[in-house]
């Protein structure tokens, strides 16, 4: 029977570190920097809803989720015309409809667009400040929301 060299590399996502076992060589430990980067890189958390129907005047919240963020900002852009709206909780716009929120600790990074008109709908780009940068596009929807009144004739 013929015996192959064969690795076994061993993940922790707590400390983002491995481990290779060399089976010929007895096993030994290696820091290899390409499979921690990998491993440590900010990643999207894909559960939110990246599409939002919402109302003329009624606030609006598209909601970004990013792991292994570090040191790295998170951004809000507006596609259409590529707007910088915002940086970590900064505001880059006179248009005071936009707000990012944020709280300390937390992964997600939100876009309030207050009392939003039907000019707003369009796609919206969640971006991280890697090289090459990462983003997440989401799409906002504004309607007029119409009511029918259906009569009775015999009333």
């Amino acid at each position: 029977m013929d015996r192959t060299k064969f690795d076994l590399c061993l993940i922790s996502t707590l400390d983002q570190k491995f481990f290779v076992s060399d089976s010929k060589a007895g096993g030994s430990e290696h820091s290899n920097p390409y499979w921690e980067q990998a491993f440590t890189q900010p990643y999207f958390d894909n559960t939110t809803r990246r599409e939002i129907t919402t109302t003329v005047g009624q606030t609006a919240h598209l909601h970004c989720r990013v792991g292994h963020l570090g040191d790295r900002a998170v951004s809000w852009i507006r596609k259409r015309d590529l707007h910088i709206l915002t940086v970590g909780i900064l505001t880059y716009t006179n248009d005071q409809r936009f707000q990012s929120l944020h709280t300390d600790g937390s992964n997600e990074w939100t876009l309030k667009v207050t009392s939003p008109q039907v000019r707003d709908s369009g796609i919206y780009e969640c971006q991280v400040s890697t090289e090459p940068k990462i983003s997440q596009a989401f799409r906002l929807n504004v309607v007029v929301s119409k009511a029918k009144i259906i009569r009775n004739p015999e009333l």
